[in-house]
C-alpha cells in the first residue's frame, strides 16, 4: 500500500520557493515511510526573530535547530546537521499564531458558514493553534443548552479534537458552556477529560445572588481550569447574556472575551474600568468594534497592561471566515494603535498561551516548533515583515511549521507571495 501511495504522490509537485519545485513524493518517503523519526530541521539566515515573550520580544539570533518537533537550539550561525535545511533568506520568523477565540464544531467544517477546510485556510494565514470558545454552532443545538447537553457536548468535542489535527493545527476544544444546574462532579469529569476552559455566555445573570456562578468559578480554579466570559452585547445567537463591568466584576473570570466587541462591546467606560481596576486578560477579536480597540489600547498603555491583551477572531460565525484575521489585527494594532509589531505579535502568541495555560506561543528551547516565516509583499513600502505590520500592510507568508513539520512551503495560499521566499536546501 505504501508503495502505491508513493507512486501516486511522486507525480505531485509542491512549490518550496518562488523558483523551485520540490517533489512531494520524495519528501513523504523520506519523512514518513523511510524515516524512523521526525526529520530534524535547521532554519538559517533569519532576519528577525520574534519570541512571543513580551519581556523580550526580539532575540538576537539567526538560526533555529529543531529535533523531534521541538526547538532544541537557538543561536547565530548554527551549523547542526539536519534532515531539512531552510534558508530563510533574511525574512522574519515568528511563533505560530494562536487564535484565542474560535468556534469550531466538528472537523474542518463550519455549519455557521457552510464551509469546508476553514481551519486549513487559517493555517495558511499563520494560525497553528485555535482555542475554542465553545462548540455552539452545532446544528440543532438548543440554545441555551441544559446542563446535561452542555456537558455531553463539551466531552464529545474534547474527545474528537484530541484525535484530529486538520493540517496539523492544534484545536484546544471541548470548552464547557456554563449554564444553571451544573454540579461539582461535572467539573471533576471535565478536568479528568483534559478540558481546561469553561465559558459564561448563556448563563442567566439574574441568578447571581444564589452564588451558583461564583461556585462554578471556584470549582474551575480548584481544578486548574480557566474561566472566560462573553462580554458586551448579545451575539449572533440572540440568546447570549449582556455583560458589562458589573457582571464581569462579580464573575471574576480569567479572560474577558472580545472586550472590544463580539460583535458589540460594553460601554467604553466599562472597558476602561476593567483594564484599570482588575487584572483579567482582555481579548481583542476581529469581529468587534475597531474604535473600541483604540480606546482599549489607550487604557492598556496608561496601565502598562500589554501582557494582558490577547488576540482572536471570534470566528467562524456571523463575521464569516477570516483566514487573515489574526494578521490583520496585528497590523491594525501596530499601524493604528501604535503598538510595536513585535509586541502585537506577542498578543497573538505568547500572551494567548499563557492566558489559557498552554505550553505554546513562544519560540524558545524546549518548546514545540510552531513557526511562521514571513516577509513584506512585493510592492509594499515596508522594509520587511515587521515593518509591514507597522505600516498596516499584510505580510506574505512563506513557511509554516507545526511541531517541526513543514505545512506551508514557498508561499501561503491565503497571502500574496512574500518579496523573499525561504528556500528548502536539503531534504
Amino acid at each position: 500500500m505504501s508503495y502505491i501511495l508513493c507512486l501516486i504522490v511522486r507525480q505531485c509537485q509542491v512549490p518550496f520557493s518562488g523558483s523551485q519545485l520540490f517533489p512531494l513524493g520524495l519528501f513523504l518517503q523520506q519523512t514518513l515511510w523511510y524515516s524512523p523519526r521526525m526529520p530534524s530541521v535547521l532554519i538559517k539566515n533569519i532576519g528577525a526573530l520574534v519570541t512571543g515573550d513580551l519581556k523580550k520580544p526580539l532575540r538576537n539570533a539567526d538560526s533555529i535547530y529543531v529535533e523531534d518537533g521541538i526547538v532544541r537550539v537557538i543561536g547565530n550561525g548554527l551549523n547542526h546537521r539536519a534532515d531539512i535545511v531552510i534558508d530563510a533568506r533574511g525574512i522574519t520568523a515568528i511563533p505560530g499564531l494562536i487564535d484565542s477565540h474560535s468556534h469550531p464544531t466538528f472537523g474542518d467544517f463550519t455549519p455557521a458558514q457552510n464551509s469546508l477546510s476553514w481551519i486549513t485556510h487559517y493555517m495558511h494565514g499563520g494560525v497553528t493553534a485555535l482555542v475554542s470558545a465553545g462548540e455552539l454552532h452545532l446544528p440543532g443545538l438548543p440554545l441555551p443548552p441544559d446542563a446535561r447537553t452542555a456537558m455531553l457536548l463539551a466531552l464529545l468535542a474534547k474527545r474528537c479534537w484530541d484525535n484530529l489535527r486538520p493540517s496539523g493545527v492544534k484545536v484546544h476544544g471541548g470548552t464547557l458552556l456554563l449554564v444553571p444546574g451544573l454540579k461539582e462532579k461535572d467539573f471533576d469529569e471535565i478536568a479528568a477529560a483534559g478540558i481546561r476552559l469553561v465559558k459564561f455566555i448563556f448563563y442567566d445573570y439574574s441568578l447571581l445572588p444564589n452564588g451558583e456562578a461564583e461556585r462554578y468559578v471556584k470549582w474551575a480554579r480548584e481544578r486548574g481550569i480557566k474561566v472566560k466570559i462573553h462580554s458586551g452585547g448579545v451575539s449572533r445567537s440572540g440568546v447570549s447574556q449582556v455583560a458589562g463591568f458589573e457582571i464581569v466584576k462579580k464573575i471574576q473570570p480569567d479572560v474577558v472575551g472580545h472586550i472590544t466587541g463580539g460583535p458589540i462591546p460594553m460601554p467604553e467606560r466599562d472597558v476602561e474600568r476593567i483594564v484599570g481596576e482588575t487584572d483579567y486578560y482582555v481579548e481583542i477579536c476581529s469581529s468587534g468594534n475597531s474604535r473600541m480597540v483604540l480606546s482599549l489600547m489607550c487604557a492598556v498603555k496608561q496601565k502598562g497592561a500589554f501582557h494582558r491583551v490577547l488576540i482572536g477572531t471570534d470566528t467562524p460565525g456571523g463575521t464569516g471566515i477570516i483566514p487573515r484575521g489574526m494578521l490583520r489585527e496585528i497590523a491594525f494594532l501596530s499601524s493604528v494603535a501604535e503598538v510595536a509589531p513585535e509586541s502585537a505579535i506577542c498578543m497573538a502568541t505568547g500572551n494567548v498561551g499563557r492566558a489559557h495555560g498552554l505550553s505554546i506561543g513562544t519560540v524558545e528551547e524546549g518548546r514545540a516548533a510552531d513557526l511562521v516565516l514571513l516577509d513584506r509583499i512585493q510592492g509594499s513600502v515596508a522594509k520587511d515583515g515587521l515593518d509591514a505590520f507597522a505600516k498596516g500592510d499584510l505580510p506574505g507568508i512563506s513557511v509554516v511549521l507545526i511541531d517541526g513539520e513543514i505545512r506551508v512551503a514557498g508561499r501561503s495560499q491565503q497571502t500574496p507571495p512574500p518579496e523573499r521566499a525561504a528556500v528548502i536546501e536539503k531534504a
